[in-house]
């Protein structure tokens, strides 16, 4: 099956239903939003990482008995619910203008989002899988995001973590409701449940990495908020210890054929136990490497760098994808566990680098984004 395929028939289908005065923004939707260099990169291309649009079709290799078109109904509804999450985020954070051909092509998204995922799991009552009270947490958790971040204050681990997963939590129902459509146990999805939380995590830690010094120049960024917090209890040693906290997945193979037992989660902070998030990382456009930081940046880079906190949230990542591995494994999702077993390696490989010589994550990507560029 080609997912990157699939998605962009999918999508096509969607915006061929529009009104036609809808069609031409809607082809060009990715670049609209600022998520393509040109309206005509399809979705499959938007983002670094195959998950995070067709989710629901990689783990459809462990539900053998769910319909073709089952599948197919469950990967509409989640790359509805991405596009339509990305436009409404852009849109509160007024980086896009909230035309009224947007609004009403995301309104059609939300509409044919819910319609396909009815068609997954009719019948179901299960508040994992309803996009009502994900959209709710998704926009809770962006505005206290922001809040803080623009606040400047420190803040831990285990706050970032707690709004990291739970900004963009649309990313969830989808597959949990071709887990319900595939006749899984309660046990069964609660492994699904925190492998995908696993996998957005480290998505995001990697993302927010990144693109950090970017985002701290556009109003704020964790890694800034996070040394912050390191910097003013540092007396001695830095305590990273939330980072320690990512579950690992050791339990899971106990809990999903009966769920014997079950393991307190992550320590997520004054949101407790989130609704499972969605760390889309977008392409970035492609630029030389900058042969220094601008001078108002030069001070906060240096603060960054010296908490060592780029390499704490590289292992963070690194410990995500090893559960999500571990729980992929698990389900049968033998596709998923060799894609994060990938990741695992390249973000155990990064902090490596990043703890030997700070910043090196930041030049390897700047590098290699300029590289591809240049040399395509």
């Amino acid at each position: 099956m080609d997912e990157a395929l699939w998605v962009d028939e999918l999508y096509k289908a969607f915006w061929r239903t529009l009104p036609g005065m809808l069609h031409a923004e809607a082809q060009g939707l990715a670049h609209t939003l600022g998520l393509a260099p040109s309206r005509d990169v399809p979705w499959s291309a938007v983002f670094r990482n195959e998950f995070t649009l067709a989710a629901p079709a990689l783990l459809a290799e462990a539900m053998p008995g769910v319909r073709g078109a089952t599948v197919q109904d469950a990967l509409l509804a989640h790359v509805l619910a991405v596009i339509e999450a990305f436009g409404t985020d852009r849109i509160h954070d007024a980086q896009v203008r909230p035309t009224w051909q947007l609004e009403a092509i995301l309104a059609h998204a939300r509409r044919a989002r819910d319609e396909a995922l009815r068609r997954v799991a009719p019948g179901v009552d299960d508040p994992a899988i309803d996009f009502a009270r994900a959209d709710e947490a998704t926009l809770l958790a962006i505005g206290a995001e922001r809040v803080l971040l623009a606040s400047g204050e420190p803040a831990g681990f285990s706050r970032y973590y707690a709004l990291s997963l739970a900004k963009q939590s649309v990313g969830f129902p989808a597959s949990i409701a071709l887990a319900h459509a595939a006749g899984w146990t309660a046990a069964q999805r609660e492994v699904l449940s925190r492998m995908l939380s696993s996998v957005w995590l480290g998505l995001q830690l990697h993302d927010d990495v990144m693109d950090w010094q970017d985002d701290y120049q556009r109003g704020g960024a964790w890694a800034v908020v996070l040394a912050s917090e390191l910097r003013s209890r540092a007396h001695g040693e830095p305590d990273v210890g939330d980072v320690g906290d990512v579950d690992d997945g050791d339990d899971d193979a106990a809990r999903a054929p009966g769920g014997a037992h079950r393991r307190g989660a992550v320590a997520y902070g004054p949101l407790g136990t989130p609704p499972w998030g969605i760390a889309a990382t977008p392409k970035a456009q492609s630029e030389p490497p900058a042969s220094s930081a601008s001078s108002s940046l030069i001070p906060v880079r240096r603060m960054v760098l010296d908490a060592g906190v780029l390499g704490a949230m590289l292992d963070g990542e690194r410990r995500c994808f090893r559960a999500a591995r571990r729980r992929a494994a698990v389900l049968g999702a033998r596709r998923v566990a060799a894609w994060a077993e990938g990741r695992e390696v390249q973000a155990q490989e990064l902090a490596r680098c990043e703890a030997e010589s700070p910043g090196f994550a930041n030049r390897a990507h700047a590098l290699k984004s300029w590289a591809k560029a240049v040399l395509a």
